[in-house]
């Protein structure tokens, strides 16, 4: 008596399985099986079409979902990505705040996040950061040789104010290279602003 019961369960289990990926399968070994009535094995045949549409609508809302809410909070701000876009690593923080901005209908977004140090980096850090970004703060022969429009063109462009505010845009699209691990669709504008007096920084990320 177990044993049937076992071999129905596994029949039932292959019968769900089949009826949800290749419905003739259903048909052809429950016409073997003899599990089903023959109007439900009917009936689940001709509604099997609308099921797989309903889980494809579901799978892609859950996917939309994701990149729209959970990938830009969660992923902007992982220690690893920020090093890979901005390339130097920052001591360790935690997010704060997470403003989400709305998103428009082809996925337009502009996120803003407040993060702080665990504790005030020392002057070290801020060596090494302000070596690292001044590599990257646009001669004045640069600016003058572009469109104010086309800023773009500096995949990382760095600013320092009093060596105390420190600032860096980051875009990628447009024929720029792309940081590692970040996706190749689509275009981003990456900002990061850190002051030396303060344990909070922020991060931008917009995306069109």
């Amino acid at each position: 008596m177990k044993n049937k019961t076992k071999t129905n369960i596994l029949k039932g289990t292959t019968l769900a399985v089949s009826w949800l990926t290749l419905s003739p399968l259903l048909l052809i070994l429950d016409g073997r099986w003899r599990l089903l009535p023959k109007w439900l094995r009917i009936v689940l045949f001709l509604v099997s079409p609308l099921v797989l549409l309903v889980l494809a609508v579901a799978a892609f809302f859950c996917y939309a979902y994701y990149w729209d809410y959970y990938y830009p909070r969660h992923h902007f701000v992982q220690p690893k990505v920020v090093e890979n876009i901005i390339g130097i690593r920052l001591p360790k923080y935690k997010v704060v705040e997470y403003d989400k901005d709305r998103r428009s209908f082809n996925g337009d977004y502009s996120d803003k996040f407040t993060l702080e140090f665990r504790k005030l980096p020392d002057d070290a850090f801020f060596d090494e950061l302000d070596k690292h970004f001044r590599k990257y703060i646009p001669t004045r022969q640069q600016l003058d040789s572009i469109p104010d429009d086309e800023i773009y063109l500096f995949s990382r462009r760095a600013e320092i104010k009093d060596s105390t505010l420190y600032s860096m845009d980051c875009m990628w699209g447009h024929g720029l290279g792309t940081p590692e691990g970040e996706p190749d669709a689509g275009d981003y504008w990456y900002t990061i602003r850190i002051d030396r007096r303060s344990k909070t920084f922020r991060i931008g990320v917009t995306a069109w």
